[in-house]
């Protein structure tokens, strides 16, 4: 008799491997309300009802029960929403407040230096002034960028804040961002005009190197000065600079000739010009020395000639105003000494080139044409002779028939009475009086 025998445990099979996602089974939706009936432009699952039957379900199921106000909770949140004053050492308080003080003092002391800035400048030295409006234009800078910083830094870490909302501690830090935004633009604008230095080499009367030169010439230098002056409101920062040479002279005070233009930049081209409404000039003489000058006579426009009177003890040797330039013929050699302070002291030697006359109500006059480059910063200098003299006031530079550069200068008639108006104790007489006419 044959034994029955077991089969083999078969292994189970392996599910197979789905390559695909089955599709979610639709949940069938109706925009139509179970409850009420009303059909609603939302679409709601089954046994859902629409919001405005979930409102009403909610009313009902609350109004059964009564509305109830617990003071105590209330009371409590209040406590809360004062930081728990009733509880709260004086300390934390302090330091919920301490951001919004330290930015508001940025911000006052920001807005300080900012006004320190733009305020007015009084004439003086010229090195000084420069190096006031850079440290101050660089303190400016440097305090508006703090409170921009501080203040946005400030702000974006309130918002995760209960206080965000409470109006001083916002206005806060909006006063630095703001304080600090004006000064950071104003300061730095300023900053950068500086950074690039004075248009010139020198900003105080540099060292006289030892020039070999005629004791006519030493005269000259030592008598050539440069002129400061302010702008229409007296604010240095506006200044005007210029050259001038000291005409006459007393054992304490000194008379200079300089431009009007110079002396006066501020008065319009054509415009009647008097000593009493211009503002005082800062004078740097060659050998150092500096003082205010007060300008004392301007001559009617359209002449450019000025008289600032300087107080000082043993002030430097005049030189010699002469009578009478029409001596002086085309080709003859003249001489000039530019602005000290754009390349130190200099000598230049250059020709007449021609007189042309010019008509003025104050009399016609042969302006002197000369090969001599008078540029800004040299208005005021003194014209010279080969013997020393001044024969001429340097105004201006125009573009000659050849294309070159050509220096105009007024030639010392328009001068000569000044320095008997001053001997005289005359110099206020002029304002009214004019020159004699040229024939």
């Amino acid at each position: 008799m044959a034994t029955a025998v077991d089969p083999p445990p078969s292994t189970p099979t392996p599910p197979r491997r789905r390559w695909f996602r089955r599709a979610p089974t639709a949940v069938a939706t109706s925009t139509v309300c179970p409850t009420c009936r009303q059909a609603g432009p939302a679409k709601l699952l089954p046994g859902a009802s629409c919001a405005q039957c979930q409102s009403q379900a909610a009313w009902t199921e609350h109004g059964a029960a009564g509305l109830k106000i617990d003071h105590a909770a209330i009371a409590s949140a209040v406590e809360r929403r004062r930081g728990e004053a009733a509880g709260e050492p004086a300390w934390k308080r302090l330091a919920r407040w301490t951001p919004a003080l330290v930015t508001v003092a940025l911000a006052v002391v920001t807005a300080l230096a900012l006004r320190a800035l733009l305020a007015p400048r009084t004439i003086g030295p010229l090195a000084g002034l420069l190096d006031d409006l850079r440290s101050s234009s660089k303190r400016t800078t440097l305090l508006g960028a703090a409170a921009l910083v501080l203040g946005l830094i400030m702000l974006v870490r309130l918002r995760g804040q209960r206080h965000y909302r409470r109006l001083p501690f916002v206005a806060a830090h909006a006063a630095a961002i703001i304080a600090g935004g004006a000064a950071l633009v104003i300061g730095g604008m300023h900053w950068w005009a500086l950074s690039g230095g004075f248009h010139g080499q020198y900003t105080s009367m540099p060292p006289r190197a030892a020039l070999a030169v005629t004791a006519n010439v030493e005269r000259i230098l030592n008598a050539t000065v440069v002129v400061l002056a302010p702008d229409r409101d007296g604010d240095a920062r506006g200044m005007a600079m210029g050259t001038g040479a000291i005409v006459a002279t007393d054992p304490h005070r000194a008379w200079i000739v300089t431009c009007s233009h110079v002396a006066m930049p501020y008065a319009a081209v054509g415009a009647p010009r008097h000593a009493r409404d211009a503002h005082p000039v800062w004078v740097q003489l060659a050998d150092g020395r500096e003082a205010r000058g007060t300008v004392r006579w301007a001559a009617p426009p359209p002449l450019d000639v000025a008289v600032v009177e300087v107080p000082m003890t043993d002030p430097p040797e005049a030189v010699t105003i002469s009578a009478d330039a029409s001596a002086l013929e085309p080709s003859a050699s003249v001489m000039f000494v530019p602005n000290p302070y754009r390349a130190g002291w200099k000598v230049i030697h250059g020709q007449l080139l021609r007189r042309e006359p010019h008509r003025t109500p104050a009399g016609t006059y042969e302006l002197l044409y000369t090969d001599l480059p008078v540029i800004p910063g040299d208005s005021g200098s003194g014209l010279f002779d080969a013997r020393g003299q001044l024969v001429g006031l340097n105004t201006w530079t125009r573009g000659g028939p050849n294309g070159a550069a050509e220096g105009i200068s007024l030639p010392s008639e328009t001068m000569r009475a000044l320095v008997d108006a001053i001997a005289r104790g005359e110099l206020d007489r002029l304002d009214d009086a004019q020159p004699p006419p040229r024939k």
